[in-house]
């Protein structure tokens, strides 16, 4: 007691009985650990962990509150599974769901028991959002849906940009009202799979992947995307096959098959572009597109792009009618199976260049359209690009560029280094498809790989594919076209940076002398003509970028008309373009 007697002459009665309580609060923290963690309260970096024990991955997250009650009171309550997205309906109410204007009918499919009343009502609880409403919805979020002029709204996380109306966001946190639950993404089909993904969530259908989430503080999100959802409305119906996957950075495509209205559809020499309803719009990779259909064979109608009409033939079409044709696509309609095969062409021409990125920013080079506007007047059956088509990938360096793309000719593209990248390969494949694919056409193999995404080398796999294409070529008597981004040598002294990895250039160059294959590469700034080694090759790399020779030496703007005549003889004529 005599710890209280000094106190009260120190503090009066009442200030001694503060004191006494307030050592008895610190001591008790001592007792439980006492300092406060990185990850507590608040918006502290928290920690996800995943334990084969644990039904979902985020159950793992624990509490760590540090008052002194929690700490003395019961050492198992400091490890507490923190509330977070993947028990959402533990704390959610889902008796009432908030809608975005227009999202009404989501709601009411993916939470039939549900009223459903107008989002600007929320305070706490379900809100399905649409694109506009969405930054509202996440306020205290980490990831934003933010629109683009070109694009429409974007899914921006981790800095990059996920572009289409594909794009679904599930997020949880607890806001001064209370727990939210927000369902939104880029479009109602984005929105739509973010509800199927919440109920999935509770179902037990599926875990959160520590990977895909974004958790900061006391918020949950994951990022997903949908594929098979035909007509947009972010609701699965008869018909279709909605596959939703939780988003990293490289997004998940669907290049070869879809179901459409019922029927499998399968293509090959292409891959599907979009389906929206019942019309299929298939990019083509080459001049022999095959479509195969299973199930009902309802009509469909297709529209095969980037394919010269002039050329083709169709065959296997007993049921297909023509509905238009223009410079570069075909539209008609098939219930059934179809193919699309070139007639027979010799002694024909196409064109090549490469690198039309802007020195730096945004904007494409003026020299790049004129040279795109000259290429439309020649005469080529199409267009190879060898790549570097926007300054670092970013989502407004495409938007800019796509909104001057226009070719009246089909034009098939190698990746590049600086499109290659970041947020930019998603944009690549959504645009030109897969990389690494072949195509014959009068006597050739063309053969379109890629070589900058691994060090600029091949992979073993890569190796084994190429002289696989190979070997098809010299079996059915054409000769081999082998088309990449980077070459494997660098005819400017001292260059041989901006060539592929050495053993890749040796590998690559002994395949082609053994093929007799000729090569069309890019990335060196400048167009040159020339045979190292015993390989003829050209590298058309002037196509609007800064240049790395003086105009004597190629260094100038311009692209390459290739002849490409009867057994295997080739004649490149080199176009300037001021």
């Amino acid at each position: 007691m005599g710890i209280v007697r000094r106190l009260k002459r120190s503090y009066g009665r009442y200030g001694a009985v503060f004191v006494l309580l307030l050592l008895v609060v610190i001591g008790a923290g001592c007792i439980g650990g006492g300092s406060k963690s990185a990850g507590s309260g608040g918006h502290g970096s928290g920690t996800v962990t995943s334990s084969t024990n644990q039904p979902h991955p985020t159950s793992a997250l624990t509490s760590t509150s540090t008052t002194a009650s929690a700490s003395v009171t019961s050492s198992s309550s400091a490890s507490k599974p923190k509330p977070g997205l993947a028990d959402w309906y533990d704390y959610v109410n889902a008796s009432v769901v908030y809608a975005s204007k227009g999202y009404e009918a989501i709601a009411r499919h993916y939470f039939p028991n549900a009223v459903i009343k107008p989002l600007y009502e929320y305070k706490s609880g379900i809100a399905i959002a649409s694109p506009q409403d969405a930054s509202e919805a996440l306020q205290g979020g980490y990831l934003s849906i933010l629109k683009e002029p070109y694009f429409g709204y974007t899914l921006y996380i981790r800095g990059y940009h996920f572009v289409g109306a594909d794009k679904g966001v599930l997020a949880f946190y607890r806001s001064y009202y209370g727990y939210r639950l927000v369902i939104t993404g880029t479009g109602k089909a984005g929105v739509g799979a973010a509800a199927a993904f919440a109920g999935l969530l509770k179902e037990g259908k599926v875990n959160l992947s520590v990977y895909a989430m974004v958790s900061y503080g006391d918020f949950q999100a994951v990022p997903l995307k949908e594929i098979g959802d035909d007509n947009w409305d972010g609701i699965q119906e008869n018909g279709e096959l909605i596959k939703i996957y939780q988003l990293y950075y490289d997004e998940p495509f669907q290049y070869y098959w879809r179901m459409v209205d019922g029927d499998n559809v399968t293509v090959s020499g292409a891959f599907i572009r979009l389906v929206n309803g019942s019309t299929v719009y298939v990019h083509a990779l080459g001049f022999n597109v095959s479509v195969n259909v299973r199930g009902a064979k309802r009509n469909i109608t297709y529209v095969i792009e980037n394919i010269n009409p002039e050329v083709m033939r169709l065959t296997n079409g007993a049921r297909v009618k023509i509905l238009a044709k223009g410079d570069t696509f075909i539209k008609l309609v098939s219930s059934g199976s179809f193919s699309l095969v070139a007639k027979n062409v010799s002694n024909y021409t196409i064109i090549a260049f490469g690198d039309h990125r802007p020195r730096h920013g945004t904007q494409p080079p003026a020299v790049f359209i004129k040279i795109m506007h000259d290429i439309n007047n020649e005469s080529g059956l199409f267009v190879i690009d060898g790549g570097d088509l926007v300054y670092s990938g970013k989502v407004d360096q495409w938007a800019a560029l796509m909104r001057v793309w226009k070719w009246n000719k089909p034009i098939f593209v190698a990746p590049g280094n600086h499109e290659y990248r970041g947020e930019g390969i998603n944009i690549f494949h959504r645009f030109f498809g897969p990389v690494d694919y072949a195509f014959s056409l009068g006597g050739y193999r063309y053969i379109i790989m890629n070589d900058v995404q691994h060090g600029y080398s091949l992979t073993e796999e890569q190796f084994s594919w190429l002289e696989e294409q190979m070997k098809e070529a010299k079996a059915n008597g054409e000769r081999p076209i082998v088309i990449m981004h980077a070459p494997p040598y660098n005819p400017i002294p001292g260059g041989d940076d901006h060539a592929i990895s050495e053993a890749s250039a040796k590998r690559l160059l002994k395949l082609m002398r053994e093929y007799d294959a000729f090569g069309i590469f890019s990335h060196i700034h400048m167009n040159w003509k020339g045979t190292y080694e015993g390989v003829p090759f050209i590298i058309t790399g002037g196509g609007g970028a800064p240049l790395y020779a003086p105009p004597n030496e190629g260094g100038y703007h311009g692209y390459a008309v290739l002849t490409m005549g009867a057994n295997g003889n080739i004649s490149v004529r080199f176009v300037k373009v001021d």
